[in-house]
């Protein structure tokens, strides 16, 4: 069975208000933003069924035959 898999970053962004989470990926054109480290990432799910209904061919760019729950890219913060 063909599953779509989509690498998922969460950054934490400092607001007046305190923190807020934003969920984004690499692989598709969408953010979202949350309270919390789960609520981005539901917010996020949700997002991406919206988008891919509105814009189905984009789901064959996305489909693989074998994905790793915890497939990464790898993310770093360098200082210069």
């Amino acid at each position: 069975m063909n599953r779509i898999g989509i690498n998922l970053v969460i950054e934490r962004e400092k607001k007046e208000s305190g923190f807020v989470f934003i969920a984004s990926s690499p692989d598709i054109n969408v953010f979202v933003e949350g309270k919390n480290i789960d609520e981005a990432r539901n917010k996020f799910i949700e997002a991406v069924k919206h988008h891919l209904e509105t814009f189905p061919e984009e789901k064959t760019i996305l489909m693989k035959e074998e994905v790793s729950q915890f497939e990464m890219p790898i993310i770093q913060k360098i200082f210069l």
